[in-house]
């Protein structure tokens, strides 16, 4: 008994042998049939010789014992019996003649060259998961048939575990081995042997076997076996006696913790875990009962992992199956609501194409409606009586009047004239007739204010509907864009006698008037002179002022409150085409009109606009603290307002012009797509649920399967460990005469 890998000898026993080696230069016997050629080791008791049969040229090995004295006949005649009775299993050394009547006895066995599962083990360190388990599988399969003989090993361990030219296993060493129904105590190697084991009235069970199947197989994997440390060696060493010794081994291993190592050791599987930790277990009773049951343990491990990749296949294939087919129908399913919103779109920016040309025109139609308005009043026999008078009256002073710096006498003296006051009196009395809608039929707009200029362009009087700052009559508007027909006001100071006034129907683009400070358009029809059928003589003009949000081509139908414009998700803007500036929002008509900012589309969005509409359109006043509501992606179409111009007084020629005003129709992009949006998440949820249902109606069938599929415990082995056959080896470094 040992607490090294292998048992070693006495100190006495290692003295004789040393001198046994310094005289072992030849055989100590002939031995009939065979040719000794080296020795490969000895011990207290005897030598081994490697020689060959002369007859087949084997290569065998042959144990001599020396000293008869020293010698157990009893246990000596047992280990050869018992290697005999086992002689045709594979994996026991097979013990091929005896001579036992010869001087001194010998018996001749095989030769393994490949030395012992100790000597591979300390070579490498350790072995790979995969090589253990196999030899482990071996060792059991000899051991078992050994144990199908009635025969006990009681010392297994690597030392005695030989390898052949294969590097396959021989169980080797039966000299403590014992008949299962013998009572005679045996000790084996400490670490390998069971600590039931370690007691000198201990009964030889099946189960010692077992616990050293177990205490291999954990060195093969981590190197050294279990409970082996250096402190419990040390203990073992001070021990004073036998009996103290296998007392300390047995209260040692039963105190400590379980071994767990082998769990850290790559490539370790569970059910190879729980056979060491089975094969280990300090109670007897929790012990795996028989060799048998190991080898049935490793059976249904190599079933288990056989089927562990159909298995995996089973599981895995309808999970893949699922995610293959849950990508392509999330993926169809996306494309078609993709598809299906683009359409969306695209049928959302027509009919916003549509919907601003339909209000481009109603503006049109609302700026001729105007236009109508003023050349009736303008053409109005009272009007021209009242302006003649004040052409007449005023004809001294009105062309010192528009000259640049005109005195504030001159001024005050135009608005004292009789023939002023009663123009002023009928332009007042004009606006609020046609504020009443009696000459307005078609309720076209809400108009601001009401005025003539002159020639030169200085306003002779003025009628507004609302509080008035500066009192504009008598100062000059050349520089105007409803004077002078331009896009954009002149300077005040500009010469004007170098500006001519309009002599046709013109919608200005914006301007913020004198009077009343507000953002206004004008619309204006030139009074000609005399009655002359298609007089181009100008004399003046008359203009009609429009506050900017007040259309009611925009408004009507789309914006018919303030307070439905401001939740509004579709609705038409003016713009001014000259730098984009918003004109009329539903914003606007909610801002206080001290608090009204610029809002401008910028130049990029613009130029997308006026090529055919656009997706993705952000609202300009979504940037401010009160354009939350429209944040986001709008489709926009863009018109522009065109209008037809009357030439000459009661001319019926008619001319399309251009103006600077946009109309743009704009649309919340969510408010086109939610229905497909809503019918996607709907049907991604019926999907989502429609697979997690089907996986677990499989994981349901797995489960199934995997308690049917469960191995019965009375499983056995019909066919492992029936071979045998002759390989020829012995080991060198473990082959010793006890």
């Amino acid at each position: 008994m040992s607490n090294d890998f292998t048992q070693r000898q006495t100190v006495g026993e290692q003295m004789r042998a040393e001198e046994l080696s310094l005289r072992a230069t030849i055989p100590p016997a002939e031995v009939p049939g065979y040719r000794l050629e080296r020795l490969l080791g000895q011990g207290a008791f005897g030598q081994v010789w490697v020689g060959k049969n002369l007859n087949t040229g084997r290569t065998v090995a042959v144990k001599f014992y020396l000293h008869r004295g020293g010698v157990d006949w009893s246990l000596l005649a047992r280990e050869v019996k018992h290697l005999v009775s086992m002689a045709a299993n594979r994996f026991i050394v097979q013990v091929l003649e005896v001579g036992w009547d010869a001087e001194p006895p010998y018996y001749v066995m095989e030769y393994l060259e490949n030395g012992s599962l100790d000597d591979l083990i300390r070579s490498r360190g350790s072995l790979s998961v995969a090589q253990a388990s196999e030899l482990f599988a071996d060792i059991a399969t000899g051991l078992n048939h050994s144990h199908g003989k009635g025969v006990l090993h009681c010392d297994l361990k690597p030392a005695n575990v030989l390898l052949d030219q294969d590097i396959r296993p021989r169980i080797a060493d039966f000299g403590q081995s014992r008949m299962s129904h013998e009572q005679t105590p045996s000790l084996g190697t400490l670490f390998y042997m069971a600590p039931e084991q370690a007691d000198l009235n201990a009964l030889p069970d099946a189960r010692w076997d077992v616990y050293a199947l177990g205490a291999i197989l954990y060195c093969m994997i981590c190197g050294t076996p279990p409970y082996r440390t250096p402190q419990m060696v040390n203990t073992l060493d001070t021990a004073a006696s036998l009996p103290d010794r296998l007392k300390r081994y047995r209260d040692t291993i039963l105190n400590s913790p379980l071994p767990k190592q082998h769990y850290r050791v790559r490539g370790m599987d569970r059910d190879l875990a729980t056979v060491i930790d089975r094969c280990l277990a300090r109670n007897p009773d929790d012990r795996l009962a028989n060799v048998q049951q190991v080898l049935e343990s490793l059976e249904k491990r190599q079933v288990s992992r056989a089927r562990k990749p159909l298995m995996l296949l089973g599981i895995v294939g309808p999970l893949l199956l699922l995610a293959v087919m849950g990508f392509f129908s999330w993926r169809g399913l996306s494309v078609a609501q993709s598809e299906s919103s683009e359409q969306l779109e695209e049928w959302a920016l027509r009919s916003n194409e549509f919907a601003a040309k339909f209000a481009a025109r109603t503006l049109e139609t609302e700026f001729a409606g105007l236009f109508q308005i003023l050349v009736q009043e303008s053409n109005r026999g009272p009007f021209m009586d009242r302006w003649n008078d004040l052409m007449e009256e005023g004809k001294p002073f009105l062309e010192d009047l528009a000259q640049e710096n005109a005195p504030e006498q001159l001024v005050n003296r135009l608005r004292q004239l009789p023939s002023q006051l009663r123009l002023q009196e009928y332009i007042d009395a004009r606006l609020q007739r046609m504020m009443g809608g009696r000459d307005n039929p078609n309720n076209t707009a809400k108009f601001s204010s009401l005025f003539v200029v002159d020639a030169r362009g200085t306003n002779l009087a003025i009628a507004i509907h609302e509080e008035m700052g500066e009192n504009p009559v008598g100062r000059n508007f050349s520089y105007r864009t409803y004077f002078n027909g331009y896009h954009k006001d002149l300077a005040p100071s500009v010469d004007r006698k170098s500006v001519r006034p309009l002599n046709y129907q013109f919608v200005s683009p914006p301007f913020i008037s004198t009077s009343t400070g507000r953002p206004k358009i004008a619309v204006c029809t030139p009074i000609f002179a005399g009655d002359e059928e298609n007089s181009k003589d100008v004399r003046g003009l008359m203009v009609l002022t429009i506050n900017l949000g007040d259309f009611q081509a925009l408004t009507r139908d789309h914006l018919q409150d303030e307070e439905s414009a401001a939740t509004e998700n579709l609705f038409a803007v003016l713009i001014d085409g000259n730098d984009g500036h918003i004109l009329q929002h539903p914003l606007l008509r909610r801002i206080d009109r001290q608090a009204r900012r610029d809002f401008r589309i910028d130049e990029e969005q613009f130029s997308k606009l006026k090529k055919g509409g656009m997706f993705g359109y952000e609202d300009p006043v979504s940037r401010s603290d009160e354009g939350n509501e429209f944040r986001g992606s709008w489709i926009a179409a863009l018109e522009r307002v065109d209008i037809a111009r009357r030439v000459g007084n009661g001319s019926t020629e008619e001319n399309r012009s251009a103006t600077d005003l946009w109309v743009l129709v704009q649309e919340k992009s969510e408010l086109v797509t939610s229905p497909v949006d809503a019918l996607g998440k709907k049907l991604m949820t019926e999907g989502i649920i429609a697979l997690l249902s089907l996986l677990t109606v499989i994981s349901a069938l797995w489960i199934f399967v995997l308690r049917i599929m469960r191995l019965p415990d009375t499983a056995t082995l019909a066919s492992r460990g029936k071979t045998g056959g002759d390989t020829g080896v012995a080991s060198e470094a473990t082959l010793t005469v006890d």
